[in-house]
């Protein structure tokens, strides 16, 4: 996953709302109804947040009747993970001193290249 792609999953899921939606779906299918009652939150609502973890990928929908349901895209969410902890395993850059500070300009150069 590039860095874009994962910008917009964690930019998705920093809403509280949303990120309360995806913990709900992973325990069960639901309609936007069910989300509704179980977060007290309204329909309208849950919908617009519905379509913003759904244009990210985040969530998926089924139509069952007259009702559509929502899953997570747990690969998804699984590949966003295995992304943000290999650039936490990657090597720390080391700072160059000016004096006792640290140059946040070199650093800043480095991350660039």
């Amino acid at each position: 996953m590039n860095s874009a792609e994962l910008a917009k999953v964690f930019k998705a899921l920093g809403c509280r709302s949303r990120f309360s939606i995806v913990e709900l779906l992973s325990r069960e299918r639901l309609c936007v109804g069910a989300i509704a009652e179980k977060l007290n939150m309204s329909q309208s609502s849950v919908s617009q947040h519905l379509r913003v973890l759904r244009d990210t990928g985040i969530v998926q929908d089924n139509r069952c009747g007259y009702h559509i349901h929502y899953t997570i895209n747990s690969s998804l969410l699984e590949e966003a993970g295995n992304s943000l902890s290999s650039i936490t395993a990657e090597e720390p850059l080391s700072p160059c001193t000016e004096g006792n500070k640290v140059c946040a300009k070199n650093v800043v150069n480095t991350l660039k290249n």
